[in-house]
């Protein structure tokens, strides 16, 4: 199954787009790339949207929903939010202690995974000098679609020496070529909910990809 880990849309405040302009963005790439679904990571939101599932149906794909919290060393990309998660985090602050962010998120039944941790982050610094207070992190976003081609050269080579995994994202905050089918992750095994989703990331049988959206043209 393919799925974009992390996609913004207007309530992120630095976005335009929607939902629904996602999937039928989706829909023309089908017909070229199989393509599952997208997991929306709002910038220090998170509004749990019954209107996703209707257009999930609409279009027969998956919508998920995290967040993208702002740490004291860079973003980080949250999966499984539950209300226990929520009462012990504020995710609306910014610097949040990132060692009681990762060990909050996993007491919770989730999972924390850097953002670009070579891009406006310091992560991926961290990582590479074995960091005590990351402990626990043990995935990063190793492709993300709005990086640089060195950035994500750099993911890729923690990786490698680290023995962390790496999961792959667009960062879309728009639904357009510039920004969106560029990268997504790979999962081995089917996905039908959040909870699965984690599962999956905790197995370790996933990877990330790159994708051909010039087949699309403008859109």
């Amino acid at each position: 199954m393919i799925i974009d880990m992390h996609v913004h849309t207007k309530l992120s405040g630095d976005s335009s787009a929607t939902a629904e302009e996602y999937c039928r963005a989706i829909e023309k790439f089908r017909r070229h790339h199989p393509f599952d679904g997208i997991v929306i990571t709002e910038h220090r939101v998170y509004h749990p949207n019954e209107a996703y599932q209707e257009i999930a149906e609409k279009y027969e794909m998956l919508i998920f929903q995290g967040i993208e919290v702002d740490a004291d060393f860079g973003h980080l990309l949250l999966y499984g939010i539950t209300d226990k998660f929520l009462r012990a985090i504020d995710i609306s602050q910014r610097h949040l202690n990132s060692e009681k962010v990762i060990r909050t998120i996993a007491d919770s039944g989730g999972i924390a995974i850097p953002s670009h941790p070579f891009r406006e982050s310091g992560y991926g610094a961290a990582l590479k000098a074995h960091t005590n207070t990351l402990n626990g992190i043990t995935i990063i976003e190793e492709l993300n679609g709005t990086n640089t081609a060195e950035q994500n050269g750099k993911a890729i080579d923690l990786i490698g020496k680290n023995g962390l995994r790496g999961i792959g994202g667009s960062d879309a905050h728009y639904a357009n070529k510039h920004w969106f089918l560029s990268c997504a992750t790979a999962f081995a095994n089917p996905i039908h909910t959040m909870a699965d989703l984690v599962k999956e990331l905790r197995k370790g049988d996933f990877k990330p990809i790159t994708l051909d959206n010039t087949v699309l043209g403008d859109f």
